[in-house]
């Protein structure tokens, strides 16, 4: 996991390559090469209850992280901002999301403003 001596609060660069599981059994799988990563999120939350899987892509600063996502047949996006914490060998990012719905053009007077909504939650790397 760790690999060079700047940026991390351990002392050392974060690896975020690997599965990260959250609260709601969403899977994010990251590949990381330099600051850059790619992977997918697999959504452990939908209306119908099936998993949806959407392609990841963001940035890794030390022990801070960025990723979005985009649900095409959906017409949302998804973006998260993090930071690690934790001990060694047990990381959790703790991330805060905002999810941007598609509103129709027509619709947009009265309720875009309704469109985003936010949250946050952790990610444990399995």
């Amino acid at each position: 996991m760790a690999s060079s001596t700047r940026g991390y609060f351990w002392g050392f660069h974060m690896d975020f390559s690997g599965k990260w599981v959250n609260t709601k059994n969403s899977v994010l799988e990251l590949h990381q090469n330099g600051n850059s990563l790619t992977g997918n999120f697999d959504s452990g939350v939908s209306d119908g209850g099936q998993v949806i899987k959407a392609p990841i892509v963001g940035w890794a600063n030390g022990d801070r992280v960025s990723f979005t996502a985009t649900y095409e047949m959906f017409g949302t996006v998804v973006a998260w901002v993090g930071q690690v914490r934790g001990e060694p060998g047990n990381p959790v990012i703790d991330a805060h999301f905002l999810h941007e719905s598609d509103v129709k053009d027509s619709a947009e007077a009265e309720a875009l403003w309704a469109s985003t909504r936010t949250g946050s939650d952790q990610f444990a790397k399995r």
